[in-house]
């Protein structure tokens, strides 16, 4: 057979093979499957189109915890009471330079410790309180620094304060609570600085770790008194069974102390509420089971609408934030609670009932005794 012959046959071939693809193709059925898979692209694709234009980077990101968003990110690390540790310049809500590694004019240097800062005008002179109790171990002069604090906090656990005014309120071997006023930050360059700000470092065991597993910047504004401290889950549920309340259950206390914990709001003071707005929610009722999945009445009432679909914890949540709100710009020497139901308050209040924060305070201080 000649190589034409061949190409002839090759190219029969070929022919026959489109010939019986055509007639494949030209079947009703599988005309009919095309069209469909062709009006189901096109159906995904306009409906994805809005979203793929008008979504941000973060919007198109997976939540991995599952968790409500926040201003902040909740410390690793608590206190020996379950409570945040105490954040060093509570009038100064901003972080100049992060824990690693930064560049401050001489090439890349390794960064011990967070600087907090606000512009001189908001920084100089600022007071500077301990993270933690402790005993002071240095309180002068340091190489670098210029003056510095240092404080043993037992355990391997060691806070350093830097870049301070010569004033201060220790010495060494004094002993500190937590929160207690230790210094001011310096004004201008104090030590190896470009302005003024405080150094803030922690060492665990002489090594220093991020500040940011222990404390928390106060931008939301919630008092020391109404921060996160975590429940004691088994000695909650001995108070509230004496009370003979659906909220003794080990799930639901669980729910609600991550709620506050999210948002740094005292879980207590959520527990608190539901006693002065639910009497605990008494297993009595009938509607009990109900109740405990919404005893803030957020969105109105645990009874109807969107408030009858949340779960306890997106309840506890959502009661947590709107104290965070309410608790901003309260004057000096106002109650905390009281501040929430005040009418003057410029965010608005928690109940119609400014007695509310009465029976509020009472129960929270018998929640905390517990």
């Amino acid at each position: 057979m000649s190589a034409a012959d061949t190409s002839i046959i090759g190219t029969v071939q070929k022919a026959r093979k489109l010939a019986a693809l055509a007639g494949l193709l030209a079947s009703p059925y599988i005309l009919a499957a095309l069209v469909i898979l062709v009006l189901l692209f096109f159906i995904v694709l306009l409906t994805l189109f809005p979203f793929l234009i008008f979504a941000d980077k973060e919007s198109l990101s997976a939540d991995a915890a599952g968790s409500s968003s926040s201003w902040y990110t909740v410390p690793t690390q608590l206190d020996a009471d379950g409570s945040f540790y105490f954040w060093p310049a509570p009038s100064i809500a901003n972080i100049s330079s992060t824990f690693g590694y930064r560049d401050i004019g001489d090439g890349l240097e390794g960064h011990e410790g967070i600087d907090i800062a606000n512009g001189p005008a908001k920084t100089e002179n600022q007071p500077v309180y301990a993270m933690a109790a402790g005993t002071v171990t240095v309180a002068g002069a340091v190489n670098g620094y210029g003056q510095a604090i240092y404080i043993d906090h037992g355990g391997g656990l060691l806070t350093k304060y830097g870049h301070l005014s010569t004033v201060m309120d220790v010495k060494p071997g004094d002993s500190v609570q937590k929160g207690q006023r230790i210094g001011f930050i310096g004004a201008g360059k104090v030590g190896r600085s470009t302005g003024p700000h405080l150094h803030f470092q922690v060492e665990v065991n002489g090594r220093p770790v991020n500040p940011m597993d222990y404390v928390v910047m106060p931008n939301a504004g919630i008092p020391l008194e109404l921060a996160y401290r975590a429940l004691d889950i088994p000695a909650v549920i001995d108070f509230l069974k004496d009370r003979k309340s659906a909220l003794a259950n080990t799930t639901t206390l669980r729910m609600i102390d991550q709620a506050g914990k999210s948002q740094n709001v005292d879980p207590h003071l959520l527990l608190a509420i539901t006693g002065q707005e639910q009497g605990f929610v008494p297993v009595t009722n009938n509607h009990a089971s109900e109740i405990i999945r919404n005893p803030w009445n957020v969105f109105g009432c645990w009874c109807s609408g969107k408030g009858a679909t949340l779960t306890t914890e997106e309840a506890a949540v959502i009661a947590a934030k709107t104290i965070v709100k309410l608790s901003q710009n309260r004057p000096e020497g106002r109650d905390p609670i009281q501040w929430l139901v005040a009418r003057d308050n410029p965010h608005g209040y928690y109940a119609s009932d400014t007695g509310w924060w009465i029976g509020v305070s009472k129960f929270y201080k018998a929640l905390l005794a517990v």
